[in-house]
């Protein structure tokens, strides 16, 4: 297959991909309250309007509330999980680890739907609290992952050597380990909270009265479709984008580092 030909093959995949997320920013901009084509650029009233519409200025706020704490405890969890699976074997280690990443890897509407009944069987009242646990059940998986294979690559004659000149494991831990495992756990943190603010489907199961962005702008697209939309959505787009290429500068490049 020729240069051009792979070329053209990977320009189309991403045009199928991404020209919908250009079509909702260019209709961001548009002066009209009708999505017509072609559109008419060169207004942010759309920004405006959509940054004083109480409902979704809610429903942002706890997007955001719910993605810095989901994080927050993925984080915690998965950091030492990681060094866990790195450097310790135990009986069904590998059944472990598979059922850290299964909340992850499973579809949504089957990840949702067993929240929901744990959530119903502890008696639980849906809250923003339950959409944090579950998006953090599912977020741990994204760091311990980036752990197991950032220190699987670790040499650890540097923690010897670091030892063998004095240091404790503390003092070991903080001058050696941590310089090569932050930028992972950075770019682990940055992907967590662009899955997070786009989580839809486990979020629809376990959400009470307080909803989150995706909840709010779903249930909002059931009654008209308002370029307000576009608007908040563009904002949410490109902050997940800013996210995932920070995350593949500092985290992804460790996945792939020889």
């Amino acid at each position: 297959m020729s240069k051009l030909g792979v070329g053209l093959g990977i320009g189309t995949i991403m045009a199928f991909l991404y020209l919908p997320a250009v079509v909702i920013a260019v209709y961001a901009f548009n002066k009209g309250s009708v999505m017509s084509w072609p559109p008419e650029p060169g207004s942010l009233n759309w920004f405006s309007k959509a940054f004083s519409n109480p409902a979704l200025m809610e429903g942002l706020k706890n997007s955001v509330i719910v993605a810095l704490m989901s994080v927050s405890i993925a984080v915690l969890l998965g950091v030492p999980v990681g060094f866990g699976l790195d450097r310790f074997d135990f009986p069904g280690k590998t059944v472990f680890e598979s059922l850290l990443y299964l909340p992850f890897l499973m579809p949504g509407l089957i990840g949702g739907l067993a929240m929901l009944t744990v959530i119903l069987d502890l008696h639980l009242e849906l809250s923003l609290e339950t959409i944090i646990v579950t998006h953090a059940s599912m977020l741990i998986a994204v760091v311990v992952a980036q752990m197991v294979i950032v220190l699987g690559r670790w040499d650890r004659s540097l923690e010897q050597a670091a030892q063998d000149l004095g240091a404790n494991e503390l003092q070991t831990f903080g001058y050696v380990v941590w310089p090569h495992v932050r930028t992972a756990i950075l770019g682990a943190a940055l992907l967590g909270i662009a899955i997070s603010l786009d989580e839809t489907a486990r979020t629809v199961f376990v959400s009470g009265e307080q909803n989150t962005l995706p909840i709010v702008v779903l249930s909002s697209l059931r009654r008209t479709i308002s370029p307000e939309i576009n608007a908040i959505g563009t904002v949410i787009l490109a902050f997940s984008l800013v996210a995932v290429v920070v995350w593949s500068k500092f985290g992804a490049a460790d996945l792939v580092r020889e």
